[in-house]
């Protein structure tokens, strides 16, 4: 909120911001950056207090009570607020559609409906991680489960923020390998964080490969892809740095997705999805000149997108190069898919 301030004072450079705030419970995997609720009076009166301070959505996490979505989630409904988020731990995915949802926060969420029980009950902890990697190249993604919810997300118009850039980084690379996600960057950044970002993926169980760990980021991979193809709105995000962002388009187009269809899930879509498509989203006389312009045709290569040239914010030219030096790097992306 002081950062919301400063901007519209003009004096912090930021892009706008339309704020969630995040909502958990009481636990040892207890968010550090959220709200901590014990009751579901305190709850009603977050998602109030959240529509008072002008956030435009709630997000609730792993520890949250179950019992607390619905009647939380009502008020938001009621307050014109959107309402996302992980599933609380014991909750399958069309149980917190049900409740009250609109929109599902990262892949392995939606495909914790079809998780084993166990993992389900663990899923604010690693499980929702390793439960994944084990069990979901198993998944058919026809059978009546999926089916059944994909056509209930369809029904209802549930989007999904995929962040399949995390799901590949975790299951993808060898231990040490670097993240296709900042494979562009390499030499334009500072030492110690480009060395972050060689950690490589998760260390994979002793009766497990990291083939099957690949083939569970395939099937999730797939997922996004009848999604997509089933209507369900895809709006893109990263829950990294902001610059995996063309990596996760990229793995949309990877999925199926046409480069167009795949821009829109970073524009119009998100636009839409908290209400704000009429001034922005798109290009059109009237809306705000929010505007990025790149050298090559991101409408057929979707990396081109990493060459930005000039940034218009609110109708200012700013040079990119510039906010790349301002952001601490040395110079200009590779022009890698």
């Amino acid at each position: 909120m002081a950062r919301a301030k400063r901007r519209a004072r003009g004096e912090l450079l930021s892009p706008n911001v339309y704020p969630s705030v995040l909502m958990d419970g009481k636990g040892p995997n207890t968010a550090q950056v959220a709200t901590v609720l014990t009751s579901q009076e305190e709850a009603i009166a977050d998602v109030q207090k959240a529509k008072a301070d002008g956030f435009t959505g709630i997000k609730f996490y792993g520890a949250y009570n179950p019992a607390w979505v619905a009647p939380a989630a009502a008020e938001a409904h009621k307050l014109s607020l959107h309402v996302h988020g992980h599933p609380p731990a014991g909750m399958r995915t069309s149980q917190a559609i049900a409740a009250g949802y609109d929109e599902i926060t990262h892949i392995y969420f939606v495909m914790m409906e079809a998780m084993p029980d166990n993992v389900v009950a663990t899923s604010n902890g690693i499980n929702r991680f390793d439960g994944i990697g084990r069990y979901a190249k198993d998944v058919d993604l026809s059978g009546p489960v999926m089916s059944k919810l994909i056509q209930t997300m369809a029904d209802h118009k549930i989007a999904v923020d995929p962040t399949l850039v995390v799901a590949e980084s975790l299951f993808v690379p060898e231990n040490g390998d670097l993240s296709p996600a900042c494979a562009p960057y390499v030499g334009t950044m500072p030492p110690a964080t480009e060395r972050g970002f060689r950690e490589g993926g998760f260390a994979v169980p002793k009766d497990l490969t990291r083939a099957d760990y690949r083939k569970s980021f395939a099937k999730l991979s797939d997922l996004v892809a009848r999604l997509h193809k089933s209507g369900i709105p895809i709006v893109a995000g990263t829950d990294g740095y902001g610059l995996e962002l063309v990596r996760e388009l990229k793995l949309y187009v990877d999925a199926g997705f046409t480069p167009a269809e795949a821009l829109a899930t970073a524009t119009i879509a998100p636009a839409r999805l908290v209400g704000v498509d009429k001034t922005t989203g798109s290009i059109a006389v009237g809306k705000m000149a929010d505007v990025v312009l790149v050298e090559g045709d991101a409408s057929k290569r979707i990396g081109d997108l990493r060459n930005t040239r000039t940034v218009m914010l609110g109708g200012k030219l700013i040079d990119a190069d510039a906010l790349r030096e301002a952001s601490g790097f040395s110079g200009r992306p590779k022009n890698v898919e």
